[in-house]
């Protein structure tokens, strides 16, 4: 994939382009380069380890680490598969039989909203039934039993997901992810799905995070894809480059 990928968090604004390369279930390699072309960052992901070069003048370093770097940089669960599903456009934590949902159509679209645990009814004061499909949820009652509920549970508890689905060609177009347990939400938006081999991928996704201090906004645009074909992926480390423990 070539990438444009856009940032803001209402405080700074970042643009750059990105080579992506990746063998599906195995590895995701990227190549990032500012406006002018030059590569500033590599960047290499597996199910289990991260790997970076920074080229950046003055930051010269590179970084050898677990995949669990990425959940304390995004201070939730992040795997590879998660990444993988968000570039293709395929569900993130749908999985057959693990949650139960309760399904209904939202005009051109078909609507999964995950069932609430007993400690979610409790804390938002209602059920998955009396959700509207773009309702805000927030949380319900008093700090103390809050925090009192929160001790006895864990995050999954506190989670509710949904997800819009074309209605014609069942693509994903929507998912949203109530997080009451740190009180924040997650967006996720796929559009202009095009073909290539007879697999449809979104050339546009969108992603957006709110929390009660700031919203962040990340715009991936697919600008030229090619599947089904062998590549490399270089990753050699300069000699003079430094090893950071941590990121």
């Amino acid at each position: 994939m070539k990438l444009a990928v856009d940032f803001n968090d209402g405080e700074q604004k970042r643009s750059f382009k990105a080579n992506l390369r990746s063998k599906k279930d195995s590895i995701i390699w990227m190549s990032i380069s500012p406006a002018l072309g030059v590569e500033v960052m590599r960047l290499m992901i597996t199910p289990d380890s991260v790997m970076l070069i920074s080229k950046i003048p003055g930051d010269k370093y590179y970084f050898e680490g677990s995949i669990d770097i990425l959940n304390e940089k995004a201070q939730s669960e992040l795997s590879f598969e998660m990444i993988q599903d968000l570039l293709v456009g395929n569900a993130i934590g749908l999985e057959q039989g693990e949650d139960k949902y309760k399904s209904r159509v939202d005009e051109q679209q078909y609507n999964l909203i995950s069932k609430y645990t007993r400690k979610l009814k409790k804390v938002v004061g209602s059920g998955e039934k009396n959700t509207s499909p773009d309702d805000s949820l927030y949380v319900e009652i008093p700090d103390k039993k809050y925090e009192r509920l929160k001790r006895r549970g864990d995050e999954d508890e506190f989670l509710v997901k949904r997800y819009w689905f074309n209605g014609y060609s069942y693509e994903l177009e929507r998912s949203v992810f109530d997080d009451l347990y740190n009180q924040r939400s997650i967006i996720i938006e796929h559009d202009d799905y095009k073909d290539y081999l007879a697999q449809s991928y979104p050339e546009l996704t969108r992603l957006i995070i709110n929390s009660s201090f700031k919203r962040q906004e990340v715009e991936i645009k697919i600008n030229r894809l090619k599947t089904n074909k062998e590549y490399e992926f270089p990753f050699d480390i300069p000699e003079d480059f430094e090893r950071k423990t941590t990121l």
